[in-house]
Parts: structure tokens; sequence; C-alpha cells
């Protein structure tokens, strides 16, 4: 058996030069990192130093103690089959979807580069203009300086870096945004620089020879369970907007394939209610009732059908941020709503999905009397300092309790998934596993194979994992990815 730590990697290399695989193999840092989660380095060294006490060396049977070590805490913790059949069958997976990368359409990003350029020059000269200066609008010193000493803006909510300097960060200016006519010029700059040079000018420069950009999955980069990406970062381009549309819309189809992206409908949400057991989230899921629509109908007493738009959204903020433990500062922050009725949203929710409340008083409890939460699939997460007694140490791992079992079995559940949809269609070269995107899987499919493989792929999705409420799947199809139409 091969014993390893980073064979993601050493697949890539065998399936490059055409070579066989070895018929068993196990990745050691995936044990690891299912025994403990929040470890920082998951590599033998550190590992052996760790949990064995001792150096660690190749030559005098290192990976088979560590093996031995973390073959019997798996067992030990019940996280066996979640190992063997999830986490393991998933490195292949991740290694064919690297390869493959995803096609690019370098001239559409060429000319977004050029408008990009031209649209940052003039919302620069426009901060200029309101702010009587010019400075760096990439430096937080010199964008602190002129917001807060300069123009006098008020300091009421804003926080202080580590340093002690006066922070500038979004949450900042997402604070101050109605205290002054610039801030929301320096909100669209930074959204707009960040697409400019995380995304359009890197893409460009990754693209292999063939027009396409391979990401680099990292199964031990989050706590919960979800895959990251780096190198780049293709699960952080954002879907909202005019611009963000424009970045997917480099991500195209090779000729004669089509791309078919299937999305998990608020999955967090139907497992907060399956967990909670809450009747009115559960009655609602089980009838196909917009989530959102009920939650604004109930928080601001109205009949369904008299719940307006601005209603759903502040709704559907309060659904997905009880789910992480938001609190009224937090919620205030992101709706725009003040404090004070942000607690009175916050208290009219528990009013009426009471189940939820107390589903989370039950898990924080257990986070401070056993030190970890465990999601349905036996997923683990270490919560020692939910006992302490720094209030806001003892509140960030509450929060973290409170999430885990929810976006772990999220994240257990899309590649459960996954494991299953590579079951149905390995060696199918008519259709491709592209990318994984939080909630949502990307394919390349041969255009004449899309309504089938697609309505294939939806019901193993929808089959993946039996909650109390139904699981359902979207499904979007189109030539590139920032212009994808609903597939009945």
């Amino acid at each position: 058996m091969l014993l390893d730590f980073n064979l993601k990697q050493i697949l890539k290399e065998l399936k490059a030069k055409g070579k066989p695989l070895p018929k068993e193999y196990l990745d050691l840092g995936l044990a690891f990192w299912l025994i403990n989660p929040d470890e920082k380095d998951y590599s033998p060294e550190n590992l052996s130093r760790r949990y064995l006490h001792e150096g660690f060396d190749p030559l005098a049977g290192g990976f088979s103690k560590l093996f031995q070590f973390a073959e019997k805490k798996l067992k030990g913790y019940k996280l066996e089959k979640l190992f063997h059949e999830v986490e393991m069958p998933l490195v292949e997976i991740l290694a064919d979807m690297e390869l493959a990368g995803i096609k690019l359409d370098l001239k559409h990003l060429k000319d977004l580069d050029k408008k990009l350029e031209k649209q940052l020059t003039e919302l620069a000269k426009d901060v200029y203009k309101k702010t009587k200066n010019t400075f760096n609008l990439n430096s937080p010193k010199q964008l602190g300086d002129i917001l807060f000493n300069k123009l006098k803006i008020d300091l009421g909510g804003v926080k202080k870096t580590r340093g002690g300097a006066i922070s500038t960060d979004v949450d900042t200016l997402l604070t101050i945004k109605d205290r002054h006519p610039v801030v929301p010029l320096i909100l669209e700059y930074r959204e707009l620089f960040k697409l400019h040079s995380t995304y359009v000018r890197p893409l460009q420069e990754l693209a292999d020879a063939n027009g396409r950009v391979h990401t680099t999955y990292i199964q031990t980069g989050t706590a919960t369970g979800r895959l990251s990406s780096q190198n780049p970062n293709l699960q952080n381009i954002p879907a909202v907007g005019e611009w963000a549309k424009e970045v997917r819309k480099a991500f195209i189809a090779e000729k004669g394939f089509k791309l078919a992206a299937l999305d998990y409908s608020q999955i967090e949400l139907r497992i907060l209610a399956s967990l909670s057991s809450d009747p009115n989230m559960m009655e609602a899921f089980n009838n196909d009732v917009d989530i959102h629509k009920l939650t604004a109908s109930q928080v601001f007493k109205v009949p369904l059908e008299k719940v307006t738009p601005d209603m759903r959204r502040l709704a559907k903020t309060l659904n997905f941020g009880v789910s992480y433990g938001m609190g009224a500062n937090a919620f205030a922050k992101t709706s725009g709503l003040s404090v004070a009725e942000a607690k009175k949203f916050i208290q009219d929710y528990f009013a009426n999905f009471k189940k939820v409340r107390e589903w989370q008083e039950e898990t924080k409890a257990q986070a401070r009397q056993q030190g970890f939460v465990t999601n349905l699939n036996g997923r683990r997460r270490l919560t020692l300092e939910a006992s302490s007694m720094y209030s806001r140490e003892a509140g960030e791992a509450e929060r973290a309790a409170i999430n885990m079992p929810v976006q772990g079995l999220a994240a257990d559940i899309l590649k459960m998934a996954m494991v299953k949809i590579q079951e149905e269609f390995k060696g199918n070269k008519d259709v491709r596993l592209l990318l994984t995107i939080h909630d949502e899987l990307l394919f390349e499919i041969k255009e004449n194979k899309v309504l089938e493989a697609v309505k294939e792929i939806k019901k193993i999705m929808e089959s993946a994992y039996e909650l109390e409420v139904p699981i359902r799947v979207e499904a979007k199809t189109g030539v590139n990815w920032g212009e994808l139409t609903n597939l009945k």
C-alpha cells in the first residue's frame, strides 16, 4: 500500500504520464485532518512530533507508525467510513478535475481588462474630486487619514486594527457608507480592483497553451469539510453584479460542449430544518414554499402575498446568518438596520422558529461539555474554547459549534454526490466535472448529451443523502459561466 501526504499530486503526475495508479493508497494528511481539522500543519514532521512525540524518519517506519496511530483514531472516532468512502475516493476525482482545467475566452478577458482599467481610473478621479485630495486609494493608512482626519467622518461603530490604527476594511466602509458620499465610490473601487487584480489579470497569466486554467483544490483547507481552491481561487469569484457576470463570461465550454451548473438549493437551511425538526421550517420545505418569503411573512407579520422584495432580502440575510450564529451587530451591519431593529428581528425570528433556537442551545451546551461537536456523518470538530472564561473566545467557539453540523454536512453531501457521479460517468469523455464551488458543481458536457446527462446528475445529487425534508438541485446550462439559463 502506498502511504503518503500529497497523494493527489502523485496521482496527477501518474495520470499525466499515462501510467497506472497504485492499487491501494492512503493519504495520511487527510486522515489526520479528519482526526483534528483545526491542525494548521499536516506535514509528517509536525504530525510525528505532535502525536507520536518523536521525529519523523521515513527509513525507520515513520509512515507506518503514523498510519497505525491514524487508523486507531479514525476507528475510535467512528470516522473510518467517511475517510474510506468519501475523502479517499475524492482524491482521484480532484486530480482529474485539476488536470482537466476549464477553458477561458482570453480575448474577452483582455477586453474586460481594458474596461476595468478605464472604470477604475474614472472612479479614482471621482474620489479625488469629492475628497479634494489625491492619494493612494489602495493604501489603508492614506485612506484612513483622508476619511477620518481630513473629512472628519463619524467614528461610531468603527473598529481599530491590532496596531491601534482605524480600520478601513470592507466592514468599516459598510458601517460608514451613509456618512459621506465618497464612501460608496470607495466600496465600488475596492470591488472592481479586486476583480481586476485577483481574477482578470492572473487568469490571463495562468492559462495554459490550450487556453485552460487549472486550479488546485485543498481537501484539508477548512475545518468544516468544505473544499477550498488556490492558484487561482475559483471559489470566490463573485456571482452578483454586472462586472462579476462579465468575469464569469470568460469561463467557456470547449467547441461541441456546453457548461452545466448544478446547484443545491438552500442546502444548509434544509439541513438546519432537519437537525432542529422545526415544524415551520420543515413544512415550508416539504410544501416547496419559498423559505425566505415565509420567514419575511412571519417576522413582518404580513400574508405571504404581501411580502415585498426588500422584506424577502432581509429575511434571506437572517435565514443564512442564523445558521452561522449571527448576532444583532453583524446582522445590523449586513442588512443596514439599526442594532435595536436587528435585535428585534432576531427575537421575532426565534419566536417563529423555536426549535432552531432549542437545537442551537443544545449544540452549544454539547460543545462546552464534550469539547467537540459532530455532524450527522460523524465529521467532528474540537470546541475546547467554548468553555473559555473569555466571552469573545467562548462566543467564537459557540458560533463554530452551531455552524459545523450544518456546513459540515452540506460539504459531505456534495462530496458524496461527486463520488457517486464519478462512479456513474467514469471513463465517459462526454461528461467532465470541472469545478466545485461551495454547493455547486460545474460540468462540461457534449452538446447532444446535455439533457440526458444533467437529468442523471441531478438525480444522483438529490439522492446522495436523505434528510427529513426533500433535497432540491437547480440545473442551468450555457456556453459560458456568466450566461447560464435554467434547464427545466
